[in-house]
């Protein structure tokens, strides 16, 4: 107990001691002329507007805390804000003095850096951050986002494609048109979209509802709900699929997947795995013709009623089973190639 009031004072006396230096600035630039926008920065949070103003409106806030006041100044002013209006571009950047190492940071110092960017519709938006969070509320036109430690959170995105490249932290957006994307060790959270195509290494991701999924993920968990058709590849990944409305075609390895839910009228659903789980249900009423390729050490559950046809194969230790399964008239298609792993199908 006193070693702990021990520590608990000398917080108490390093934040009562603590200096802090704070430095602002503050620009507007007219939108004529302006294409795109493109902020650097990192230290801090980012948050951006989109207005239908004539002008560029940038505020930034550079804020040091140190154990005394010399200290908080000193590297005050080592840090500043550039700006540089070249062409039809406009550059920002939060620039560092080159006698300003991390190692100082580390010393009893916090440093923040933040941004407010009031941004006129119609420019394109370029931000580099990292170690901040980044907030953008809806926005119409293509945002481009190279983050690193951060949270962010986007709103509706329209007429433009949203391009983000993601190491650590949390993504959410609530609805986008085009979303490219490449995550490492991030949460992934999307609404709505249309047409999503992500690299994902190592993430947890959420999506409720995808018009057009493609995937390439290492690692991870993947939980959707609604996903009209699905594309993909996947190494070591679990995934659990709501509804399947239209088409699911993947290559697994060592992974799983499971889907509750496939639609009756879907067009074709193939699967190609290796040391991997597949659990497949359809809707009640449809209507597929199957074809089953699998080694001996493939385990399986297929209902009873299922009437297959053994097909031979050049391949050794290989079997084809095939059949028309359901309602006739329906088209669907469901291919399976699977090796040593386990394949369920009600």
């Amino acid at each position: 107990m006193r070693s702990i009031l021990l520590i608990w004072g000398v917080i108490c006396c390093m934040q009562v001691n603590a200096e802090s230096s704070k430095t602002e600035y503050r620009k507007s630039f007219p939108k004529n002329g302006i294409e795109e926008v493109m902020l650097s920065n990192r230290n801090g949070g980012v948050e951006i507007m989109q207005t239908s103003k004539d002008s560029i409106y940038i505020t930034a806030v550079v804020s040091v805390v140190a154990k005394t006041q010399n200290k908080a100044d000193e590297l005050s002013d080592f840090i500043r804000i550039e700006d540089e209006l070249t062409d039809k571009y406009l550059n920002v950047s939060t620039v560092f003095a080159k006698d300003m190492t991390f190692n100082q940071l580390l010393a009893g110092v916090e440093l923040n850096i933040s941004y407010k960017i009031n941004l006129p519709i119609g420019i394109k938006l370029r931000l580099i951050n990292a170690d901040g969070n980044v907030f953008l509320d809806d926005f119409s036109g293509d945002l481009n986002l190279d983050v690193k430690s951060c949270n962010v959170r986007v709103g509706k995105v329209t007429k433009g494609e949203l391009m983000i490249k993601q190491t650590g932290g949390n993504f959410k957006v609530m609805d986008v048109d085009y979303l490219n994307g490449e995550f490492k060790s991030c949460m992934v959270r999307i609404d709505v979209a249309n047409i999503v195509q992500l690299s994902m290494r190592d993430c947890e991701g959420r999506f409720e509802s995808v018009e057009d999924l493609k995937l390439t993920t290492n690692g991870g968990t993947m939980r959707f709900g609604q996903i009209e058709n699905m594309t993909g590849s996947s190494s070591s990944t679990k995934y659990e699929v709501q509804d399947i409305g239209n088409t699911l075609k993947m290559d697994m390895r060592m992974g799983e997947i499971n889907v509750r839910n496939i639609h009756f009228n879907f067009s074709t659903v193939e699967v190609i795995g290796s040391y991997s789980k597949v659990g497949l249900s359809f809707m009640e009423g449809a209507g597929y013709q199957l074809e089953f390729k699998h080694n001996k050490s493939v385990k399986t559950d297929i209902p009873k009623s299922f009437k297959l046809t053994t097909r031979p194969t050049s391949e050794k230790n290989v079997i084809v089973e095939t059949g028309f399964i359901g309602d006739e008239k329906y088209k669907g298609k469901v291919l399976l190639n699977l090796r040593n792993g386990n394949m369920y199908i009600q």
